[in-house]
Parts: structure tokens; sequence; C-alpha cells
């Protein structure tokens, strides 16, 4: 999974914006990420600060799609698309990859603790072979506090 292609510069984790009725404005979102990419920051949307748990597939899907149809540059964007549920993981993955992100932050599934690597690793080969498009890259999302999920060293080289 290694490339000459790269992410440069800063990435913002964003804000996704609700309407009053608690639903995503993606007309707020799609505003939000021009003013972002005006100042040449990257978008790492559907992550912590994104309220990326609080959102279905169906949600984040919708809202990649806003984004890119209102001609955002998805080459920019590293959704996240880690979940409990790998074929949810899989099935946004697929879609950011589809529709030409530069990459995915991805969640080890954080729902079970005290997982080994050898778990992981096998969560993280489901997602890769499931995908199957050599466009994928994946950035690890490694923040033991939240996700109260490690990412070990040895499994870090393993996936490399």
């Amino acid at each position: 999974m290694t490339s000459s292609k790269t992410f440069q510069g800063a990435l913002s984790p964003v804000l996704t914006p609700f309407d009053d009725d608690g639903v995503p404005s993606a007309e707020r979102l799609v505003r939000h990420c021009r003013a972002l990419l005006n100042d040449d920051v990257g978008l790492a949307v559907f992550g912590t600060n994104s309220e990326a748990n609080s959102l279905s597939v169906a949600e984040k899907r919708g809202l990649l799609d806003a984004l890119i149809a209102a001609g955002l540059p998805a080459a920019r964007m590293m959704p996240g698309t880690g979940a409990c549920a790998l074929p949810d993981t899989i099935e946004l993955t697929r879609h950011a990859v589809a529709n030409g992100c530069g990459g995915v932050l991805m969640l080890p599934p954080f729902y079970y603790k005290g997982v080994s690597d050898e778990g992981l690793f096998r969560a993280y080969a489901r997602v890769i072979d499931a995908v199957g498009d050599a466009r994928l890259r994946i950035y690890l999302y490694h923040i033991p506090p939240v996700a109260q999920v490690p990412l070990s060293l040895a499994l870090i080289e393993r996936l490399l």
C-alpha cells in the first residue's frame, strides 16, 4: 500500500454541522469544507470531531456525495471509514475509494477490547481484500484513549 502520492500540508478534522432537527446539514458542510480548502487545508471528514460514530452509513455516504457533487476535490479528502461492523467499514471504504478520496482514516473495530494483534490484522486484511482496489490508502486511527484499542508497532509493520 505504499505510494508516491501522499497528503501534503495540514488536514483539518472537519466538524459536521447539524440542522435544528438533528439531521446533518450537507449545505453547511460543503460551505465549511470549501472554506478550509480555500485556506489550503485538506479535509479529514467523519472522524472524532465530526460526530462520526453518531452518523449512519447512509448519512456518511450522502455527505461525501454532497461534497463531491459540489466540486470539492476528493483527492484532498480523508474520510473516516472505520466502524464496529466490518461490513460498514467495507462499504464506506469502497465508496471513498470509488470516488477518488486520497485516503481513508480507519478506526480499528473498537467495540470489543483486548483484541489480539492477529484479530486486528485479520479485520484490516478483510477490509483490504474486500475493497480490492490498488488506490486504497489506509491511515490508521491510533488514539487508544478514544478507541480503547491500541495498534502495536508489530501490527503496523505487518500491515505495511
